[in-house]
């Protein structure tokens, strides 16, 4: 009996002792799930106040963007409106520089001399046609791909003078090599002086006129030259009165040269040779000017009534 109650007993203890060690590690299961919970819930709250913040970034910068987006098409809206102002002025001044060097339905008629420029424009350009404007005079500019055809192109047909086509590269090697690189350096300066100006040419002078013979290293171009630019629908002008500043005449020779030509010929159409990269050019224009209309000449650029001056063609 005594033995029975030892065993009963030390069953309870194990059974107690049992006990103890489950609710010791029951304990040490909880408070480790409470600590990885507590961590848990506080990485939440950390990742909750960082999204808030983001939230609140991604809030304001969407502020910003709507801001600048308003400020772009703000400035879009502008922008558009200015092209749309500078479009209309810049059609307008093409409008009416094509209207000044396009009306030719007046006829001039008397005794009419028409000056020619060749190879410019240059930095005597400016003091010509201030002479021009003097005197109320109208010329022809046979242009070339020089340097400052982008400052005079605009500003010769808008003073109502004519825009010719004289070469873009004045090489005669190259240009009279075949038809082919002659037409290729007349588009050149036609499109130069189109894209400048709006105005589509169809005046020209070739280099050393229709009658040169330095083209003579190609037999026969120049007369298939000359054939081929009128089929073309160009008129090509060489001229009756040479002002001799080329061949390296001062201002006087220039003077004399032009004003001896009109007083021993009568020709109806005065076509005077030219060129507005010569100095001695613009220092005699102003007293040939004022004695041309003294002797009771009139002035015309070259239009659609103009009468072909040609050359013999010598090649």
């Amino acid at each position: 009996m005594k033995n029975k109650k030892i065993i009963i007993l030390v069953l309870l203890f194990i059974s107690f002792c049992f006990l103890l060690f489950c609710l010791f590690n029951f304990y040490k299961l909880y408070d480790s799930k409470i600590k990885v919970y507590e961590k848990q819930k506080s990485t939440y709250e950390n990742l909750k106040k960082e999204n808030n913040k983001l939230k609140m970034e991604i809030a304001n910068e969407t502020k910003k963007g709507e801001k600048i987006e308003d400020s772009y098409k703000s400035l879009n809206e502008k922008k558009e409106s200015l092209e749309k102002v500078i479009n209309e002025k810049e059609a307008e001044k093409e409008r009416k520089a094509k209207e000044q060097n396009q009306d030719y339905t007046k006829k001039v008629t008397g005794k009419v001399i028409y000056l020619t420029f060749d190879d410019g424009p240059s930095n005597y350009t400016e003091d010509i046609l201030n002479t021009l404007d003097k005197y109320d005079v109208k010329a022809t500019f046979f242009v070339t791909c020089s340097g400052s055809l982008d400052k005079y192109a605009k500003k010769i047909i808008e003073k109502g003078h004519t825009l010719g086509l004289h070469t873009c590269t004045h090489r005669y090697n190259t240009i009279y090599s075949s038809e082919e690189n002659y037409f290729n350096d007349l588009n050149s300066i036609s499109n130069k002086v189109e894209e400048l100006t709006g105005y589509k040419s169809k005046y020209i002078r070739f280099p050393g006129g229709s009658s040169n013979t330095i083209s003579r290293f190609n037999k026969g171009i120049m007369t298939r030259l000359t054939q081929k630019v009128t089929e073309d629908g160009y008129k090509y002008y060489d001229w009756n009165i040479d002002s001799g500043d080329a061949a390296g005449a001062d201002k006087d020779g220039v003077y004399n040269n032009v004003i001896s030509a009109l007083k021993n010929h009568n020709y109806s159409t005065n076509m005077v040779l030219m060129h507005d990269i010569k100095v001695s050019t613009k220092d005699a224009l102003d007293g040939i000017i004022k004695d041309a209309l003294d002797m009771g000449y009139t002035f015309s650029n070259i239009n659609d009534y103009t009468s072909e001056v040609h050359h013999s063609v010598n090649n």
